[in-house]
């Protein structure tokens, strides 16, 4: 006999992996934990999902779609540096406000780059397009982008406990980026 069809709507099921990350971490999200969540029998998940790796591909394109959004929101009709600064504050806002969340987006390697990765990362190319050139838009944008990640995860990690303000030294580190993008 075969599993019954999901009762849950795409949008049900995403939202309760999302909500198992977000609260447990990647480690916590399973098929049965899901289906237990939505009020389904784990079999039947799997008509929609091959495996935990498909589910967590899609919580990832997920967050990605939710990454880009705050990107473009943050960007506004801000362009350059003034843009780049407010895309880096959002990021790190909502990166603080979802650890787990953010944590999942670099957990495991993506078996590439999906379009809700490159809509997250379209402003911060077109930007650094403005402000490095052509030639250097990507590495500049990979520059960024490093340093953002890097810092903001050794700050949700509590890694800064040196005193001084975290604030100031996040700002500084913007600025020195595009200080140098500047000057290159």
């Amino acid at each position: 006999m075969s599993p019954a069809p999901v009762k849950a709507s795409n949008a049900t099921i995403l939202a309760a992996a999302r909500a198992i990350v977000a609260s447990e971490g990647d480690e916590g999200l399973s098929l049965n934990a899901v289906a237990d969540a939505v009020g389904v029998r784990a079999p039947s998940l799997y008509k929609r999902f091959a495996n935990r790796a498909a589910l967590v591909e899609e919580v990832r394109e997920s967050v990605l779609a939710d990454v880009a959004s705050i990107m473009s929101e943050a960007r506004g009709r801000k362009r350059g540096a003034v843009a780049i600064r407010a895309m880096a504050s959002a990021f790190r806002t909502w990166a603080k406000a979802e650890p787990r969340l953010y944590h999942l987006i670099y957990a495991s390697p993506p078996s590439g780059v999906s379009p809700a990765a490159q809509a997250a990362l379209e402003p911060v190319l077109e930007d650094m397009t403005a402000l490095a050139g052509e030639r250097r838009a990507l590495s500049a944008a990979r520059l960024f982008m490093a340093f953002l990640r890097g810092f903001v995860s050794m700050e949700n990690e509590g890694q800064f406990n040196m005193g001084g303000s975290v604030d100031e030294a996040f700002t500084f580190g913007v600025d020195a980026i595009l200080k140098g993008l500047r000057n290159a």
